[in-house]
């Protein structure tokens, strides 16, 4: 059983497929998995009232694919489905419900998945939180995918995260989110291994083995050739993302410049945002918790998007990508600026940009750690945006480009 070598319809073959085999296990399948490590269960409670609201489980042992060696582990081994019972925890679905609606915040969701993330990154590398020798931490987080348009507030929402592809030093970890027994959406996570004293020293992660059992050995095997397709695919983004304008996106972006008509400036849908990273708000490694950060970058993505529909609804229907370019230590000011690059009938854009501020020895250094891009869908029409500098211009073309992927998706 093999796919085809990379391509565009190759790439969305295989995400069919992938969303056909997510993984998702009946609860006879399934056993209760304890955390009986102290660091995260201190830690949990710092973002999440208490690890008493979460159900954690994982396959039982027929299920598994259990190695000879701490070369080489499985998807099976280090499954991780974690249940979030807001359908019943009144305290819980509090604060995971949207400001006077009916749904749960995506933001928050993510701040759960990355920690969930992070414990199977660790289980999969034979780590234990309180005296390893590597740090897992996340890279980036990759096409956050939508199949409802919203999670509704007053239903258990569950999440499978495992590992799908592994490289020398990095792991990718695939999550596939439920309601109401249907898929609700997808989103992967790349993790990177370092060495836990010499962070720039990368850590190699064992490897990842084919599955045995019969009910899980073609979703695994469609999963991680699926992670080697997204490998090259974010390579060939990437390298797109630095191509100039072509010909016709030159006259594009020329005669836009020249428009005048009701649009708004890109600089008109601007807002900034400052937070200090307290004590509470660290990660296992004493540095700001990523998911934490995500959480307010993606709900100042949708006030940019909530502002600019003028209070109506508005709904977060991909994520692009959430790159993380640097830790950022307790302490730090972290400064967001979020805007709207580019409109499309009813579909906005939305850029978020994150800079650390350092200060020290009245002195202060600014560094840029992180960035998203985000579509979101106005029940109500919108004005267009439109650019007024050079530096504007490419920001346009990149969310006009990110547009077309997303009618390609």
């Amino acid at each position: 059983m093999t796919l085809p070598k990379f391509s565009l319809l190759a790439n969305k073959l295989a995400q069919i497929r992938a969303k056909q085999l997510a993984l998702n296990f009946k609860e006879d399948q399934l056993k209760p998995l304890i955390l009986s490590d102290s660091k995260i269960n201190q830690l949990v409670p710092n973002f999440f009232t208490s690890q008493n609201n979460f159900e954690l489980f994982e396959l039982k042992d027929e299920y598994k694919t259990i190695p000879d060696s701490q070369n080489f582990n499985s998807t099976s081994n280090t499954f991780t489905q974690l249940k979030i019972p807001i359908g019943q925890n009144q305290k819980l679905r509090t604060q995971f419900t949207k400001l006077q609606t009916k749904y749960a915040r995506i933001g928050r969701l993510l701040e759960v998945l990355d920690l969930q993330v992070g414990f199977v990154g660790y289980k999969h590398a034979y780590a234990d939180f309180s005296n390893r020798q590597i740090t897992i931490a996340t890279l980036g987080v990759y096409d956050f995918l939508f199949y409802k348009q919203e999670f509704d507030y007053n239903k258990d929402i569950i999440m499978n995260s495992y590992v799908s592809y592994v490289g020398k030093s990095s792991i990718e970890v695939n999550s596939d989110l439920f309601q109401d027994n249907q898929l609700a959406a997808t989103v992967s996570f790349v993790m990177v291994s370092r060495n836990a004293e010499k962070y720039d020293q990368a850590q190699p992660v064992p490897q990842l083995l084919d599955e045995l059992h019969p009910d899980i050995k073609e979703p695994c095997f469609i999963r991680k050739q699926l992670g080697t397709l997204n490998q090259q695919r974010r390579i060939q983004e990437s390298k797109l993302q630095q191509e100039p304008p072509n010909q016709n996106e030159s006259r594009y972006l020329h005669d836009m410049m020249k428009k005048r008509d009701d649009s708004l400036f890109i600089s008109q849908t601007e807002l900034d945002k400052n937070i200090m990273m307290h004590t509470q708000d660290r990660n296992l490694h004493g540095k700001a918790f990523g998911g934490h950060i995500m959480k307010e970058i993606i709900e100042l993505g949708w006030l940019v998007g909530y502002k600019h529909a003028i209070g109506n609804d508005v709904f977060i229907i991909h994520i692009f990508d959430v790159t993380f370019l640097a830790p950022v230590a307790i302490g730090s000011i972290i400064n967001q600026s979020g805007k709207i690059c580019y409109v499309e009938d009813d579909i906005m854009i939305i850029q978020v940009q994150v800079d650390v501020h350092n200060y020290k020895d009245s002195k202060v250094t600014i560094l840029k750690t992180s960035e998203v891009y985000l579509a979101m869908k106005s029940s109500v029409p919108i004005k267009q945006v439109q650019p007024q500098t050079y530096e504007e211009a490419m920001l346009f073309l990149h969310g006009k480009r990110l547009m077309e992927k997303l009618k390609y998706d």
